[in-house]
Protein backbone atom coordinates (compact mmCIF):
# COMPACT_ATOMS: atom_id res chain seq x y z
CA UNK A 1 0.00 0.00 0.00
CA UNK A 2 2.04 3.02 -1.24
CA UNK A 3 -0.14 5.57 0.58
CA UNK A 4 0.71 4.08 3.94
CA UNK A 5 4.41 4.24 3.11
CA UNK A 6 4.34 7.92 2.19
CA UNK A 7 2.33 9.62 4.92
CA UNK A 8 2.16 9.18 8.73
CA UNK A 9 -1.61 9.58 8.90
CA UNK A 10 -2.36 6.62 11.17
CA UNK A 11 -0.88 8.14 14.31
CA UNK A 12 -0.75 6.02 17.45
CA UNK A 13 0.68 6.65 20.90
CA UNK A 14 4.46 6.58 21.33
CA UNK A 15 4.82 3.27 23.18
CA UNK A 16 7.76 0.88 23.80
CA UNK A 17 8.25 -2.22 21.71
CA UNK A 18 6.86 -4.40 24.53
CA UNK A 19 3.48 -2.69 24.09
CA UNK A 20 3.63 -3.06 20.32
CA UNK A 21 4.13 -6.84 20.45
CA UNK A 22 1.63 -7.28 23.28
CA UNK A 23 -2.02 -8.26 22.60
CA UNK A 24 -3.20 -4.80 23.75
CA UNK A 25 -5.00 -2.84 21.04
CA UNK A 26 -3.19 0.22 19.63
CA UNK A 27 -5.82 2.92 19.10
CA UNK A 28 -5.34 5.26 16.15
CA UNK A 29 -5.38 8.83 17.45
CA UNK A 30 -5.48 11.13 14.45
CA UNK A 31 -5.49 9.27 11.13
CA UNK A 32 -9.08 7.98 10.92
CA UNK A 33 -11.82 10.59 10.48
CA UNK A 34 -15.60 10.60 10.06
CA UNK A 35 -17.75 12.90 7.93
CA UNK A 36 -19.89 15.37 9.85
CA UNK A 37 -22.55 17.66 8.33
CA UNK A 38 -24.35 20.24 10.45
CA UNK A 39 -26.38 23.45 10.28
CA UNK A 40 -24.52 26.38 11.84
CA UNK A 41 -26.98 28.01 14.23
CA UNK A 42 -26.75 29.55 17.68
CA UNK A 43 -28.00 26.24 19.09
CA UNK A 44 -25.35 24.14 17.33
CA UNK A 45 -23.05 22.08 19.51
CA UNK A 46 -20.09 23.18 17.37
CA UNK A 47 -18.85 26.75 16.86
CA UNK A 48 -18.83 28.20 13.38
CA UNK A 49 -15.51 27.28 11.68
CA UNK A 50 -15.52 30.46 9.58
CA UNK A 51 -16.99 33.23 11.73
CA UNK A 52 -17.13 34.37 15.32
CA UNK A 53 -20.85 33.67 15.51
CA UNK A 54 -23.35 31.35 13.85
CA UNK A 55 -23.66 31.94 10.10
CA UNK A 56 -26.91 29.97 9.46
CA UNK A 57 -25.21 28.01 6.68
CA UNK A 58 -24.25 24.35 6.36
CA UNK A 59 -20.80 22.96 7.06
CA UNK A 60 -19.14 19.60 6.48
CA UNK A 61 -15.76 18.25 7.48
CA UNK A 62 -13.71 15.29 8.67
CA UNK A 63 -13.66 14.94 12.44
CA UNK A 64 -11.94 12.67 14.96
CA UNK A 65 -14.17 9.89 16.37
CA UNK A 66 -14.25 11.46 19.85
CA UNK A 67 -15.42 14.81 18.40
CA UNK A 68 -18.25 13.38 16.30
CA UNK A 69 -21.86 13.98 17.33
CA UNK A 70 -22.82 11.35 18.38
CA UNK A 71 -19.39 10.03 19.23
CA UNK A 72 -18.01 7.33 16.93
CA UNK A 73 -15.93 4.47 18.24
CA UNK A 74 -12.16 4.47 17.77
CA UNK A 75 -10.33 2.28 15.27
CA UNK A 76 -7.48 -0.02 16.24
CA UNK A 77 -4.34 -0.17 14.09
CA UNK A 78 -4.79 -3.90 13.40
CA UNK A 79 -8.36 -3.24 12.32
CA UNK A 80 -7.32 -0.45 9.92
CA UNK A 81 -4.81 -2.76 8.24
CA UNK A 82 -7.60 -5.22 7.44
CA UNK A 83 -10.33 -2.71 6.55
CA UNK A 84 -8.03 -0.67 4.29
CA UNK A 85 -7.16 -3.84 2.39
CA UNK A 86 -10.79 -4.89 1.83
CA UNK A 87 -11.98 -1.37 0.96
CA UNK A 88 -13.99 -0.56 4.08
CA UNK A 89 -11.60 2.33 4.82
CA UNK A 90 -10.38 4.49 1.93
CA UNK A 91 -7.58 7.07 1.74
CA UNK A 92 -8.76 10.65 1.28
CA UNK A 93 -6.69 13.59 0.08
CA UNK A 94 -8.22 17.03 0.60
CA UNK A 95 -6.84 20.52 0.03
CA UNK A 96 -7.26 23.52 2.29
CA UNK A 97 -9.70 25.94 0.60
CA UNK A 98 -7.72 28.97 1.80
CA UNK A 99 -4.30 27.64 0.77
CA UNK A 100 -4.15 25.01 -2.00
CA UNK A 101 -0.58 24.12 -1.03
CA UNK A 102 -1.78 22.78 2.32
CA UNK A 103 -3.24 19.30 2.06
CA UNK A 104 -4.50 16.67 4.47
CA UNK A 105 -4.42 12.88 4.21
CA UNK A 106 -6.90 10.86 6.23
CA UNK A 107 -8.49 7.43 6.33
CA UNK A 108 -12.30 7.35 6.23
CA UNK A 109 -15.09 4.82 5.86
CA UNK A 110 -16.08 4.15 2.25
CA UNK A 111 -19.66 5.29 2.94
CA UNK A 112 -18.45 8.65 4.21
CA UNK A 113 -16.04 9.08 1.32
CA UNK A 114 -18.79 8.49 -1.25
CA UNK A 115 -21.09 10.97 0.51
CA UNK A 116 -18.29 13.56 0.71
CA UNK A 117 -17.58 13.25 -3.02
CA UNK A 118 -21.26 13.75 -3.82
CA UNK A 119 -21.69 16.96 -1.84
CA UNK A 120 -18.28 18.59 -2.50
CA UNK A 121 -17.39 17.37 -5.99
CA UNK A 122 -13.86 16.53 -4.84
CA UNK A 123 -12.33 13.24 -5.91
CA UNK A 124 -10.25 12.75 -2.79
CA UNK A 125 -7.42 11.32 -4.87
CA UNK A 126 -3.80 12.29 -4.43
CA UNK A 127 -2.47 14.80 -7.00
CA UNK A 128 -0.72 13.47 -10.08
CA UNK A 129 2.45 15.31 -9.07
CA UNK A 130 2.95 13.26 -5.93
CA UNK A 131 6.60 12.62 -4.95
CA UNK A 132 8.41 9.64 -6.35
CA UNK A 133 8.85 6.55 -4.22
CA UNK A 134 12.58 7.21 -3.65
CA UNK A 135 12.19 10.96 -3.06
CA UNK A 136 12.96 12.14 0.43
CA UNK A 137 10.12 13.62 2.49
CA UNK A 138 10.90 17.19 3.63
CA UNK A 139 9.28 19.35 6.29
CA UNK A 140 8.99 23.12 6.61
CA UNK A 141 10.61 24.40 9.76
CA UNK A 142 10.66 27.77 11.50
CA UNK A 143 13.75 28.74 13.44
CA UNK A 144 12.98 29.55 17.06
CA UNK A 145 14.52 32.53 18.84
CA UNK A 146 17.09 31.03 21.21
CA UNK A 147 18.36 34.36 22.61
CA UNK A 148 18.89 34.46 26.37
CA UNK A 149 17.13 37.43 27.93
CA UNK A 150 17.88 36.65 31.56
CA UNK A 151 18.28 39.85 33.59
CA UNK A 152 16.48 42.15 31.18
CA UNK A 153 14.31 44.68 32.92
CA UNK A 154 11.49 44.84 30.39
CA UNK A 155 9.36 41.76 29.72
CA UNK A 156 9.65 40.11 26.35
CA UNK A 157 6.91 38.36 24.43
CA UNK A 158 7.61 36.21 21.41
CA UNK A 159 5.82 36.78 18.15
CA UNK A 160 2.67 34.77 17.47
CA UNK A 161 3.20 31.35 15.99
CA UNK A 162 1.49 30.82 12.63
CA UNK A 163 -1.74 28.85 12.79
CA UNK A 164 -1.15 25.63 10.88
CA UNK A 165 -4.58 23.98 10.88
CA UNK A 166 -7.69 23.48 12.93
CA UNK A 167 -7.36 20.58 15.35
CA UNK A 168 -11.09 19.84 15.40
CA UNK A 169 -11.78 19.15 11.73
CA UNK A 170 -10.16 19.13 8.31
CA UNK A 171 -11.48 19.38 4.77
CA UNK A 172 -14.12 21.90 5.86
CA UNK A 173 -16.75 22.98 3.29
CA UNK A 174 -19.60 25.46 3.58
CA UNK A 175 -22.94 25.36 1.71
CA UNK A 176 -25.70 27.93 1.41
CA UNK A 177 -28.36 25.25 1.02
CA UNK A 178 -28.70 21.92 2.80
CA UNK A 179 -26.99 19.05 0.94
CA UNK A 180 -29.21 16.14 -0.09
CA UNK A 181 -29.65 13.44 2.57
CA UNK A 182 -28.02 15.65 5.17
CA UNK A 183 -28.75 13.53 8.21
CA UNK A 184 -26.12 10.79 8.45
CA UNK A 185 -26.66 7.86 10.75
CA UNK A 186 -23.56 7.21 12.87
CA UNK A 187 -21.59 4.34 11.40
CA UNK A 188 -20.14 2.97 14.60
CA UNK A 189 -21.45 5.05 17.50
CA UNK A 190 -19.96 4.67 20.92
CA UNK A 191 -22.07 5.54 23.93
CA UNK A 192 -22.43 4.38 27.51
CA UNK A 193 -25.95 4.74 28.86
CA UNK A 194 -26.12 3.67 32.49
CA UNK A 195 -28.50 4.74 35.20
CA UNK A 196 -26.91 5.84 38.50
CA UNK A 197 -27.86 2.52 40.06
CA UNK A 198 -26.36 0.54 37.17
CA UNK A 199 -23.16 2.59 37.31
CA UNK A 200 -22.80 1.86 41.03
CA UNK A 201 -23.33 -1.86 40.38
CA UNK A 202 -20.67 -1.94 37.66
CA UNK A 203 -18.26 0.03 39.83
CA UNK A 204 -18.73 -2.43 42.70
CA UNK A 205 -18.11 -5.36 40.35
CA UNK A 206 -14.93 -3.78 38.93
CA UNK A 207 -13.83 -2.46 42.33
CA UNK A 208 -13.33 1.14 41.23
CA UNK A 209 -15.02 4.50 41.84
CA UNK A 210 -18.19 5.01 39.78
CA UNK A 211 -16.75 8.12 38.10
CA UNK A 212 -13.98 5.99 36.58
CA UNK A 213 -16.47 3.84 34.65
CA UNK A 214 -16.43 4.49 30.91
CA UNK A 215 -17.03 2.81 27.55
CA UNK A 216 -14.61 0.48 25.79
CA UNK A 217 -13.14 2.44 22.87
CA UNK A 218 -14.00 -0.38 20.47
CA UNK A 219 -17.30 -1.92 21.59
CA UNK A 220 -18.66 0.55 24.20
CA UNK A 221 -18.83 -2.08 26.99
CA UNK A 222 -18.69 -0.58 30.48
CA UNK A 223 -15.13 -0.96 31.84
CA UNK A 224 -12.80 0.67 34.36
CA UNK A 225 -11.84 3.23 31.69
CA UNK A 226 -10.39 6.13 33.67
CA UNK A 227 -7.79 6.35 36.41
CA UNK A 228 -4.17 5.20 36.77
CA UNK A 229 -3.19 2.25 34.54
CA UNK A 230 -6.74 1.86 33.25
CA UNK A 231 -7.16 0.15 29.86
CA UNK A 232 -8.89 1.83 26.96
CA UNK A 233 -10.46 -1.38 25.67
CA UNK A 234 -12.17 -4.33 27.35
CA UNK A 235 -10.62 -7.78 27.82
CA UNK A 236 -12.82 -9.21 25.03
CA UNK A 237 -11.51 -6.71 22.46
CA UNK A 238 -7.94 -7.28 23.62
CA UNK A 239 -8.38 -11.03 23.23
CA UNK A 240 -9.90 -10.69 19.76
CA UNK A 241 -7.00 -8.54 18.58
CA UNK A 242 -4.33 -10.81 20.04
CA UNK A 243 -2.25 -12.73 17.45
CA UNK A 244 -3.21 -16.35 17.04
Amino acid sequence: MPEGDRAPWARVDDVPWQRIVSPLAMIIRGGVRHLQIWKCTSASERPCPEAASACDRWHSGWFLPALCIPQERATALDELIVTSADGEHLPVHTRNRRDARRTSYVWALARDVQRWREITGESGLAPASSPAENEAVTYTEQVLDSSCRYGEESPHSSGPRPQRELTSGTGLHTFDDAPDHTLLQPTRPIALRLSPRERLAVAAELRCPPWEIGPCALCATAIHRYGPRSPKVCSGCRASSAPR
